[in-house]
C-alpha cells in the first residue's frame, strides 16, 4: 500500500521530538517540513534555526520557511506558531490535521501546556482535531486526558504530551482510508484562550517570594513559565536595583523554599550562599 504523503508544520523542541518520531516509524512519506526561519538567540543575537529545521535537516528531509503546499495527502501541524490562510486549508487531500496540546475546547491559543500548570490543573490532555480558519477552533478527530503529577513543570509535560499526541496521530492514521476519519464539533461557549508567553508573566515581588500567602499559586506559576520566562523579582544590592531569577524552589507541607537563584550578570547559585554574600542577617 502506497505511503501517505505528509507535510509538517513545526517549530520548537517539542515538535521536532514529535517529527523524529514520525521520521522514525516510517509511518507516512514527509515530503517536507515548514517552520519559523532562523532567529536571533542570545546575548551575541547568533541567526538560529528552530528545533524543527535542526531535526529535517539532521535526516535530510526539505526544509522551507514560506508558506507553500506541494502535492501532499495531508499537513499535519504541531505548535508552528503562525495563523494558516484559509485558502491553503483544504488543498491538501485530507487537509490540515492540528495537534494541540490541551483538552479543547479548553485552553486555545499558543500555551496551552503552560497554562494547566498555572492554574493548578490536575488533568489535561491532547487534542487531534481538523482545522478551520479560526484559532484551534475545528472539530475534534480523538482527544485523550493524562494526569498532571505534583512534580510536573512545563518541559516534563511537554514530553508526556508529545508522546500521547504521537500515539493519537498514529492511531487516527491508520484509521483513514479515502474519506476523511469522522469528527465532532467543538463546544465553542466552553472555549477557554491562553496567551503568548512574556518575560514580565513571571515577575513577582521579593516579599510575595520571602512571605507568600499563597504558596501553591507560586508554585504552580514556577512549573507552568519553567524554564522561560521563569519566575523572577527585584533586588537591591549595594544601593542598585537587580533581577533575580527563581531557578528552583520547593514547595512541601504548604511551605514554600527558594533553592537556586541567578543574580543578572551572576553564575546560578544555591539560594543559602546566595544570602550569605548579598542578604547577612
Amino acid at each position: 500500500m502506497k505511503k501517505l504523503t505528509l507535510a509538517y508544520f513545526g517549530t520548537p523542541d517539542f515538535s521536532a521530538r514529535l517529527l523524529e518520531k514520525l521520521i522514525i516509524d516510517k509511518l507516512v512519506d514527509i515530503k517536507f517540513v515548514l517552520t519559523q526561519p532562523d532567529k536571533p538567540v542570545g546575548r551575541k543575537q547568533i541567526l538560529t534555526p528552530s528545533p524543527v529545521k535542526l531535526m529535517a535537516e539532521k535526516y535530510k528531509i526539505k526544509t522551507i520557511t514560506s508558506l507553500k503546499i506541494d502535492s501532499v495527502d495531508l499537513v499535519l501541524l504541531y505548535a508552528y506558531g503562525k495563523i494558516i490562510p484559509e485558502e491553503i486549508l483544504n488543498l491538501p487531500k485530507f487537509g490540515f490535521w492540528n495537534i494541540h496540546p490541551s483538552l479543547l475546547p479548553k485552553y486555545r491559543g499558543p500555551s496551552p501546556i503552560a497554562f494547566p500548570l498555572i492554574n493548578g490543573d490536575k488533568k489535561t490532555g491532547m487534542t487531534l482535531m481538523q482545522m478551520d480558519k479560526e484559532l484551534d477552533h475545528g472539530p475534534i478527530i480523538d482527544q485523550q486526558e493524562i494526569n498532571i503529577e505534583n512534580g510536573d513543570k512545563r518541559p516534563d509535560l511537554e514530553n508526556k504530551l508529545t508522546d500521547l499526541g504521537y500515539e493519537l496521530f498514529k492511531k487516527n492514521l491508520l484509521k483513514l482510508t479515502t474519506d476523511n476519519l469522522p469528527s465532532t464539533p467543538q463546544n465553542h461557549s466552553l472555549a477557554t484562550f491562553t496567551h503568548l508567553l512574556k518575560k514580565n508573566d513571571g515577575y513577582l515581588d521579593w516579599k510575595s517570594l520571602t512571605q507568600p500567602e499563597d504558596p501553591e499559586k507560586i508554585y504552580q506559576l514556577f512549573r507552568g513559565l519553567f524554564p522561560w520566562p521563569g519566575i523572577w523579582t527585584k533586588i537591591n544590592i549595594n544601593h542598585q536595583e537587580k533581577r533575580l531569577k527563581i531557578l528552583d524552589l520547593r514547595l512541601q507541607d504548604h511551605q514554600l523554599t527558594i533553592t537556586q537563584v541567578q543574580l543578572e550578570g551572576k553564575k546560578p547559585v544555591d539560594f543559602a550562599t546566595f544570602k550569605k554574600a548579598y542578604l547577612p542577617a
